[in-house]
């Protein structure tokens, strides 16, 4: 939804941008009336063309895009919430894409060989398509009730116990280093 916002903004800034060039054009052009029409029409195809076939922002590159992970606290109670920030920055020089969705850019915290819980689990929700500029970052939030999860979450999971547990977050292009902190 950004996107789409980010493009039609660009659009009208195009169209500004062809109508004031017009407007100094007609202007500087003596007031002539068969001089006007010649620069109008090449102005305004000149301009149009981006509006027809913007560049489309390649998608952030793993050398492009920082992902970083951290959380509220280093240790939890059993059953306490554990919230996770997930910062992505672009830090290519140009602008790029990626989905920050909950499937996408998948929270997955194990003990040891263990898979516990995953974010694309039980709720995976929509794709979240960014568009993010040189050098902007988007931050959003992950809560794990430190409790365990599976793909289309059955009912009869076993309960977690105390030790030592790590997050990751791995997007289309990079993973964070992992995150230990600990339950119990």
């Amino acid at each position: 939804m950004r996107w789409a916002v980010v493009l039609l903004v660009l659009a009208v800034v195009v169209a500004g941008i062809a109508f004031g060039i017009r407007a100094i054009a007609g202007a500087l052009g003596g007031g002539g009336t068969d001089d006007t029409p010649d620069p109008a029409p090449a102005t305004s195809e000149a301009a149009a063309e981006p509006t027809s076939d913007p560049a489309t922002p390649a998608e952030c590159s793993a050398e492009g895009l920082a992902v970083e992970l951290a959380s509220d606290a280093g240790a939890y109670a059993l059953g306490q919430t554990a919230v996770f920030t997930l910062t992505l920055t672009n830090v290519g020089e140009a602008p790029c894409t990626i989905d920050a969705g909950r499937t996408a850019a998948q929270l997955v915290v194990t003990s040891g060989a263990d898979r516990i819980w995953s974010s694309a689990d039980c709720e995976p929700g929509d794709p979240r398509l960014l568009l993010l500029d040189s050098g902007s970052s988007d931050v959003s939030t992950i809560e794990w009730a430190t409790n365990r999860s599976a793909p289309e979450c059955p009912a009869d999971l076993p309960p977690i116990g105390a030790g030592t547990y790590q997050a990751t977050v791995t997007t289309s292009t990079t993973a964070t280093e992992p995150l230990v902190f600990t339950v119990g």
